[in-house]
């Protein structure tokens, strides 16, 4: 269920920090897939190892995948 508008504006921090974080996981859940033979359990590693500052901001345009983190009207 996406983020309502209302909401989103509400708490726009929040959300804008938990859609970096998913950015993120995503972007590197698509790098391991590429190299790993068991990719979830290496994404788990290296998700566990990163840090705020290692996490880069998303394009304007990416929708996160997670149904819960889209804002309405996302597709």
């Amino acid at each position: 269920m996406p983020i309502p508008k209302n909401k989103y504006i509400k708490l726009k921090a929040y959300f804008d920090f938990q859609r970096k974080k998913e950015y993120n996981k995503e972007q590197l859940r698509a790098a391991v897939e590429q190299i790993a033979l068991h990719p979830d359990a290496l994404f788990n590693e290296l998700w566990n190892k990163m840090s705020e500052e290692d996490m880069r901001e998303p394009h304007p345009d990416w929708v996160p995948e997670n149904e819960k983190l889209k804002i309405e009207g996302e597709e």
